[in-house]
């Protein structure tokens, strides 16, 4: 069973590939690609907040 923070963790590296794979097949200013990047952006934040609480 994942920990939450694995599952943090998975999440963000899914997501910075699928925003990758996206801006390369349609430009980085694509809004499917600027949305991805803001769902890195807020798990990037999660990531963040939980490191400075520990």
């Amino acid at each position: 069973m994942e920990t939450s923070m694995d599952y943090l963790l998975s999440d963000i590296e899914k997501t910075r590939i699928e925003m990758i794979d996206l801006a390369q097949q349609y430009g980085y200013c694509n809004p499917d690609v600027v949305q991805c990047s803001q769902k890195l952006d807020l798990l990037l934040n999660v990531y963040g907040t939980i490191q400075i609480n520990h």
